[in-house]
């Protein structure tokens, strides 16, 4: 801006020698005496052309702007498995929170409008409200999402709760929803649909289904940085994975879910600076992740050693 006006001043003194009662002293163009009218709008043009444009508008800000949510370093990506009204979180190699993410596979941007083809109906092989129409459709949601066929997906997606005949389909179907949005970056829409897919789920009152939900919204909050709601939602889930564990066990998914569901709650206690009772949560998971290794360890070996792992990172810590 101040080079904008500077140059225009310079085409002001050019054009007008002695200008301002005699206060500007002439410019000499030596050999462009002649071109000095030329010479003074061609300054005065570029210095206008300059000030303009520290006038315009930024464009928007990208991701490393502020206004935007804050991503957690070492995120893992996530996949989206519609068999299964909700999916598990599985351990990985990454930091803090990431191996509790499930993994949801990255979108592909949408097609330029102009050059999208219109986009084919879909129909589950049931007209809508018919016996079996429901299970049909979230059967052809698994099939186009491990196809990457995105927008018959979301199509499905759309009017699926209105295929939904009862609350344990209508909570299925808010957690589809959840899952497709949060899949797609979508924080607020996931958190919202997972928030329907919990008022249902409290409805039913069948303990694996309400804990379910309630990790899925523990897990946006936490992603969102909301650690009292996280916690909230964690402590309760895993109240009930405790009371299904003591119920059943010998069931060992059961019990790798309780394991999960205290790493959960050990890793939003870290971030809000609790970090003896996180380290006493991880160290109750190692226990059971113990146990669950020396039963099989090709399927619980890896959990353990990611256990572990973070157990000593936190231990670290303390120390330090």
């Amino acid at each position: 801006m101040l080079l904008g006006l500077a140059l225009g001043g310079v085409g002001y003194a050019i054009l007008h020698p002695g200008g301002l009662e005699g206060r500007i002293p002439p410019i000499p163009l030596g050999a462009f005496e002649s071109l000095r009218f030329f010479v003074a709008m061609a300054a005065a043009g570029l210095g206008a052309i300059i000030f303009i444009a520290a006038l315009m508008p930024k464009g928007p800000r990208g991701p490393s702007g502020g206004g935007g949510k804050k991503r957690r370093k070492g995120a893992a990506p996530m996949t989206i498995d519609f068999n299964d009204p909700a999916p598990m979180a599985a351990h990985d190699s990454g930091a803090t929170h990431a191996h509790h993410q499930a993994e949801v596979a990255a979108l592909p941007p949408e097609p330029a409008a102009e050059e999208a083809a219109p986009e084919p109906v879909v129909h589950s092989g049931a007209p809508p409200g018919a016996p079996g129409a429901f299970a049909e459709a979230r059967r052809e949601l698994h099939e186009h999402t491990r196809a990457e066929r995105w927008s018959e997906a979301a199509d499905i997606v759309r009017r699926l709760s209105s295929l939904a005949g009862d609350d344990h389909e209508r909570t299925l179907a808010a957690q589809d929803a959840g899952d497709f949005a949060r899949a797609q970056g979508l924080t607020d829409q996931a958190a919202d649909a997972y928030d329907e897919a919990l008022t249902y789920a409290r409805q039913i009152g069948e303990p694996s289904g309400l804990a379910d939900a309630l990790t899925n919204v523990g897990d946006v909050a936490y992603e969102e940085q909301r650690l009292e709601t996280a916690v909230d939602a964690y402590e309760e889930a895993l109240a009930l994975r405790r009371a299904f564990a003591q119920a059943q066990p010998g069931d060992l998914g059961g019990k790798r879910a309780l394991a999960l569901a205290l790493e959960r709650l050990a890793d939003a206690r870290e971030d809000r600076g609790h970090r003896m009772r996180a380290l006493d949560l991880y160290r109750e998971s190692l226990d059971i992740s113990g146990a669950l290794a020396s039963a099989d360890p090709v399927a619980y070996g890896e959990d353990l050693a990611v256990t572990r792992r973070r157990l000593a990172e936190l231990e670290a810590k303390v120390l330090a």
